[in-house]
């Protein structure tokens, strides 16, 4: 798995030298408000109650869902986990209160613990060069970790089959099948949203003993100014 690792580390290194702290510099396209409703939709993973749990962010990049998160004055003790130094070095110095952790977090060891939530925005979106199984197989590990270091609930996006066009970099799975594995692999507490208007859907983890009150659903997230 290091070597998708590895490609994916290069390509945002990349991304993120040339553009900076844009939705651009993570690959997201030049139109912002995509990436500010793709934040909006990892947020929504909380449930009622939510108030200072801990969040790991998964594939950080440099901190944009924690901007989101200080906007609307959500209380969470966030951390943000990412391969890219840059990226990294960026969040520390914008947010030096927060845990930032310069690695792949499928390396992640037990010391870290678990947070009551894990959310992912893009990584399994994005398959560069890598070939379908072998990005399946990546996929499958990454979300198990994910649910595994959760307590209450986890929060992913990925491409849908349910297109009208396909670009050979970008990683799409049919939600049925993989919303299927999930249900016999990990939990039946499970929410999908394919509603918004991107070629791509949501899922939503959660803990067996949690159920499934919504806190995102209930408000309108500020994005951008």
């Amino acid at each position: 798995m290091g070597s998708i690792s590895e490609k994916m580390e290069e390509h945002y290194k990349q991304t993120f030298e040339k553009h900076g702290a844009t939705s651009l510099g993570v690959d997201w396209g030049a139109v912002s408000a995509d990436h500010q409703l793709r934040l909006q939709k990892m947020l929504s993973v909380l449930l009622e109650g939510h108030e200072d749990a801990t969040v790991l962010d998964v594939g950080c990049g440099f901190g944009s869902l924690y901007d989101l998160i200080v906007k609307n004055d959500i209380s969470l003790r966030y951390s943000g986990v990412d391969l890219c130094e840059n990226m990294i070095n960026y969040a520390k110095k914008q947010h030096p209160n927060c845990e930032w952790i310069n690695g792949d977090f499928l390396s992640l060891n037990s010391e870290h613990g678990t947070y009551d939530y894990v959310v992912c925005n893009g990584i399994l979106t994005q398959k560069l060069v890598v070939g379908q199984k072998e990005m399946d197989s990546f996929a499958k590990e990454l979300i198990k970790k994910m649910f595994s270091m959760c307590n209450v609930g986890v929060a992913f996006n990925i491409m849908t089959t349910h297109a009208n066009y396909f670009t050979e970099n970008l990683y799409y799975r049919n939600p049925a099948e993989l919303l299927g594995w999930i249900m016999s692999e990990l939990t039946g507490k499970v929410k999908l949203d394919h509603s918004y208007p991107l070629f791509e859907y949501t899922l939503y983890l959660y803990k067996e003993d949690f159920p499934l009150m919504s806190y995102g659903a209930h408000r309108t997230l500020k994005g951008e100014v």
